[in-house]
């Protein structure tokens, strides 16, 4: 068939040539998606405002000879809130180069897109916290098959009451099983990340903001060893939380 039609979140335009662009959608069947959207860089351009990082869209696309052809772009929601509102924008941003770095082709994760959905619909409509965003960057890491473990021993299962994070162990380890783990945390800051992969967004509205630089350190370093230093938005959020 090659006329398909794709719903997804836009995370990605490169240029190419003076007027094209190649285009990244993460769709809702949870895979990444590239096609060449033609003309979309021209004022006039009938898709350009539809090829926009963040907007959730349905695609149409041609399949032939190498990469696919934008035929019709229609917008579902341009998350128009998010974009008259810096912290909220720098945010959608950042997720959505998540998505870029993290999802693959044909990869089926629609846990994720779910989560990424909810997560820009809770942005639309209240206030950006970053206790939240640092809960949906933990969910999404999850989501995506590295769930890190903060009760109990990453290594042997014993009960934690503090320990060291290492990430390639799975979350949290004991002092027994230390191994390379340099970061210490504390029953407090356990708790906290229990709580962060566990209670909604809603829930965590206007709670633990005395441990919010904590979260935000500890969800830091873990994306950074998932997407092995190559995050940029991420680095902008004491811009867009200021």
């Amino acid at each position: 068939m090659r006329l398909q039609k794709v719903t997804g979140f836009i995370v990605y335009g490169f240029p190419l040539g003076e007027a094209d662009q190649i285009i990244s959608c993460f769709t809702s069947s949870g895979n990444l998606i590239k096609f060449i959207a033609k003309g979309s860089r021209k004022v006039k351009s009938k898709s350009a405002a539809a090829v926009q990082l963040f907007i959730l869209g349905e695609y149409v696309i041609y399949c032939g000879k190498g990469l696919p052809i934008l035929r019709q772009a229609d917008i579902i929601d341009s998350f128009s809130p998010l974009r008259r509102d810096w912290a909220k924008s720098g945010a959608a941003f950042a997720a959505m180069e998540l998505c870029r770095l993290l999802i693959a082709e044909e990869a089926r994760e629609t846990e994720a897109f779910q989560l990424v959905m909810t997560y820009m619909l809770h942005l639309k409509t209240e206030d950006y916290e970053p206790i939240v965003f640092d809960s949906f960057r933990l969910k999404l890491a999850a989501s995506l098959g590295y769930e890190m473990g903060f009760s109990h021993c990453s290594q042997c299962g014993g009960p934690l009451e503090s320990g060291w994070l290492y990430w390639p162990a799975g979350g949290a380890v004991c002092t027994r099983c230390r191994g390379q783990g340099k970061t210490h945390v504390n029953t407090e800051n356990l708790l906290l990340l229990q709580a962060l992969g566990q209670r909604s967004f809603s829930q965590l509205k206007g709670q633990y903001s005395s441990q919010a630089m904590t979260a935000t350190k500890i969800v830091d370093s873990l994306i950074n060893w998932l997407t092995e230093g190559k995050t940029k938005a991420q680095a902008f959020r004491s811009l867009f939380e200021g």
